[in-house]
């Protein structure tokens, strides 16, 4: 009779694992001589050594899992695998073998998953992060890093999560958020930011080869991880001051790192900057003495790929000194490299340089096609959104490239290029998300919670203002939660699934626009301002015209003082009717002729930028008629939102009513006497295709505004608010509308769905455009606000009010766009019937709605 429990096993199986083991140990040996042999191979062992020892290494993972599970560890096995192959997929990357590279790579990670501690894993993933972002996938990049980071705060990992911070400065600095780059640096620990004094910086410190690796204790090699960092952040430093102008002290900090690289045989990548520093104070010859000498670096295999990067300061030596062909020949060899070692960054500079040498060569034409595709690199290179600070910040060292562009696009009358150039600036991060739908998600992470949290408590906080009860602390709390959400946001914004699938930005098609909008009798008057000068492209059934407005200083202040009082705290009304009360109409900003010719189409589309946004284009005067007397006017944030947003309107449509809420207390926000009657007028005039009885007074919460919003029917309806709306210039997704006890703010409206198609706000300041946020110019022209929150939420028509609302003018204009809209009549017509009944009605208060805007296509 067998006993109980397990049996021991045949003595010939334990024969046989002996055997394995044996064979391990032997396959070990020649492992651990092929990785040595690589640690001793130079800065680029040859291929045949990387093959060599992967091969050996693959067999004995393969062995190891198969036969020695228990005698060995998999993860200490798997790890030198999983760093070489990284290694040699940068090798190959380098030599131009991307395919093999990516082949690597993806092993690399496959290994790092299966067997891999999480935080072994995670320092692949940082790799791969930054490798995201050498190919312009930037929400990728910081979405690795965050998570990595996470994963080396909560496992005690100190210094992991240093060099993880010292890589997402990294990123902020390609991203041109200098700002945030230095804090990042700065949240490093202080005995990792700088080295020991008694350790000299040299490649035995630094390097950290497989030589030190072997040879060294835990505590030295964490010395040496220290040094290295410190190395890291001193470069980093110093680059950032150079991007920041600041080129006393990039130099001096640059010049503090040479003993390292010098020690490490890397000099040539700090050389490289303060040759470009020396270019941008227009020390010429040491700029060239600099290139002079590095550039056999840049030959070598390891350095090949930055080669194009040393044609670009090099070209804009040879522009400053007025050699455009010597610029021209350096600047093509570099696009040569694209073919081989793609980087959209150095393309976008290079192509900029080979237009300006084009166009002092007198091949205007030729540098229009080099610019165009300079825009297009940096385009594709932002073309998921990362919120509104890094969407600008990554624009500011290229905007110098697009106004070269524009200006000599507008020169040669070549009208649809200029428009596409003014395209390529303008919320573009709107168009990224218009074009990939929300994918419904009804989790909401820890992020999305926390969001929720804090709106929550600024809610509370707004309303003690509203009442006139908040003290210092409140102001003060507030502001620290606002910049909470804000961070908040963006890491939401980076997170969404949509961007996965993005392989491309949102195409400005100019022809194929103008085809579209001519099909219907529209025309589109697509705007961009500077300081003294307007440039205006018109699309419509003829073509693709441009022409240039230069604006006198009259006008300048008329603009200035019309924007300032839209922001004071008790403006003048009768302001907000700019032709009427400044006398300035269309043809005072925009060339007449494109002011005539738009004013004769069905429909007219403008496309403004900066404080053009928020002029009342409608009511401005064309001659002796106000422009809606001849065309019905509709806004939008941009041209390639037009595709996106120009859908059949809505026929026979329902609508869901919301205001009047009850605001018992607010000494800032009385009771509007006309909210519920207007309520009352729009329901009476649909009867019964009211979806619901009308969220008035103790029922207009917020909770009822997102109850009506993801409402399956409201796809068939319009959404009309009657609220006071609340302005924060300074803050523009703090704007909103205020509630019953809450308010529904433009950051919160860009988290979640709007089913209606077509939304009225009947509130204050709805309408705001702003052109900076803290003191951060928008440089974009990136859409915040209201409006834009809607648009993304999921409107595709809006009617907002610019200015504050007058509250009478506010009620019979909206009721006169539903009754006009009830007829059958399209949204952007049924606007223009309401300011025809009004100036009929009322020709006197102009002033008292001109600020109504219709923000749509249709």
């Amino acid at each position: 009779m067998a006993e109980d429990g397990p049996q021991p096993p045949p003595k010939h199986h334990a024969l046989t694992e002996l055997r394995a083991l044996e064979a391990l140990v032997a396959l070990h040996s020649e492992v651990a001589a092929a990785l040595m042999a690589l640690a001793f191979g130079g800065q680029r062992p040859p291929d045949e050594a990387y093959e060599h020892y992967l091969a050996l290494a693959r067999r004995f993972l393969a062995g190891v899992v198969a036969d020695a599970a228990g005698f060995l560890s998999l993860e200490s096995v798997a790890e030198p695998l999983v760093q070489q192959l990284s290694i040699y997929a940068d090798h190959l990357e380098a030599a131009g073998d991307a395919a093999r590279a990516r082949s690597c790579r993806a092993e690399a990670d496959l290994l790092a998953a299966r067997y891999l501690d999480p935080v072994a894993a995670a320092a692949v993933t940082r790799d791969r992060a930054m490798e995201a972002a050498t190919a312009g996938r930037f929400h990728e990049a910081l979405m690795m890093l965050d998570q990595v980071n996470d994963i080396f705060v909560t496992a005690g990992e100190t210094l992991a999560a240093a060099q993880t911070a010292v890589q997402l400065a990294n990123l902020y600095e390609w991203l041109g958020d200098y700002d945030r780059a230095l804090t990042t640096l700065e949240s490093v620990p202080d005995d990792v930011q700088s080295a020991p004094a008694d350790v000299s910086l040299s490649l035995r410190h630094v390097s950290l080869s497989l030589a030190d690796v072997a040879a060294s204790t835990e505590a030295q090699l964490a010395g040496m991880m220290r040094a290295r960092t410190a190395f890291e952040i001193l470069q980093a430093r110093g680059r950032i001051n150079r991007w920041l102008g600041d080129y006393d002290e990039a130099k001096r900090l640059l010049e503090q790192a040479l003993p390292v690289a010098a020690g490490l045989e890397v000099t040539a990548g700090i050389e490289f900057h303060l040759a470009a520093i020396a270019c941008a104070r227009g020390e010429l010859d040491v700029a060239e003495a600099l290139v002079a000498r590095i550039a056999p670096d840049f030959e070598r295999p390891i350095g090949r790929p930055r080669r194009p990067a040393l044609r670009v300061v090099q070209a804009e030596v040879s522009l400053v000194r007025d050699q455009p062909g010597q610029a021209l020949a350096q600047v093509d060899d570099g696009l040569r490299d694209q073919d081989t070692h793609p980087n959209l960054e150095v393309a976008w500079k290079l192509q900029w340089r080979r237009g300006r040498a084009l166009r002092t060569l007198g091949r205007g034409g030729d540098a229009v096609a080099a610019y165009r595709r300079g825009a297009a690199a940096a385009d594709r290179l932002r073309m998921a959104p990362l919120g509104y600070r890094l969407d600008t910040t990554f624009l500011h060292d290229k905007i110098p490239m697009f106004h070269d562009a524009i200006d000599l696009a507008v020169g040669r009358g070549d009208a649809a290029a200029a428009v596409w150039f003014v395209e390529l600036l303008k919320s573009r991060a709107l168009s990224a998300t218009l074009s990939v739908p929300r994918v419904p998600n009804s989790a909401r992470g820890h992020d999305e919670a926390r969001f929720d949290e804090v709106s929550t408590r600024l809610d509370g906080l707004a309303f003690a203002i509203y009442a006139e009860t908040a003290n210092t602390a409140t102001l003060r709390e507030r502001d620290d939660l606002l910049a909470e959400r804000d961070m908040l946001l963006e890491r939401i914004r980076i997170r969404d699934p949509r961007w996965r699938t993005m392989t491309e930005p949102a195409p400005v098609d100019v022809a194929a626009l103008a085809a579209r909008l001519g099909e219907r009798g529209r025309a589109a008057l697509v705007l961009f301002r500077r300081p003294g000068h307007v440039v205006a492209g018109l699309l419509d059934a003829d073509g693709v015209a441009v022409a240039t407005r230069d604006v006198d200083a009259t006008v300048e202040a008329a603009l200035s003082a019309y924007t300032r009082n839209l922001r004071t705290h008790s403006p003048d009304p009768w302001l907000f009717d700019f032709s009427g009360e400044i006398g300035l109409g269309v043809a005072d900003v925009i060339p007449p002729a494109l002011a005539d010719r738009a004013a004769g189409a069905a429909t007219l589309i403008v496309v403004p930028h900066g404080i053009l946004h928020l002029l009342p284009w409608a009511t401005m005067t064309v001659g002796a008629q106000r422009l809606f007397e001849r065309t019905a006017v509709g806004i939008l944030p941009n041209l390639a939102a037009l595709p996106l947003l120009d859908g059949d309107p809505l026929v026979d449509p329902h609508v869901a009513l919301l205001g009047d809420p009850d605001y018992s207390g607010l000494k800032r926000y009385p009771p509007l006497g006309q909210a519920g009657p207007e309520l009352a007028d729009v329901a009476a005039l649909y009867g019964s295709r009211v979806l619901t009885p009308a969220k008035v007074r103790g029922d207009a919460t917020e909770a009822a505004f997102w109850e009506l919003a993801g409402r399956e029917d409201a796809t068939t309806a319009v959404l009309h608010v009657a609220s006071h709306g609340s302005l924060d210039a300074d803050e523009p997704l703090a704007s909103g509308l205020i509630l019953t006890g809450s308010t529904v703010d433009a950051a919160e409206l860009v988290t979640r769905p709007c089913r209606f198609p077509e939304v009225v706000l009947s509130a204050c300041s709805t309408g705001w455009r702003p052109q900076a946020s803290h003191e951060l110019e928008l440089a974009g022209d990136d859409a915040l606000g209201l409006t834009a929150s809607f648009l993304e939420a999921g409107a595709r028509f809006l009617l907002v009010s610019v200015p504050p609302a007058d509250d009478g003018a506010a009620r019979a204009f909206t009721v006169a766009w539903h009754r006009h809209r009830l007829a059958g009549t399209a949204p952007l017509a049924a606007y223009q019937a309401a300011q025809q009944e009004m100036l009929a009605d009322l020709p006197e208060r102009v002033w008292s709605w001109a600020g109504m805007t219709a923000y749509g296509c249709r």
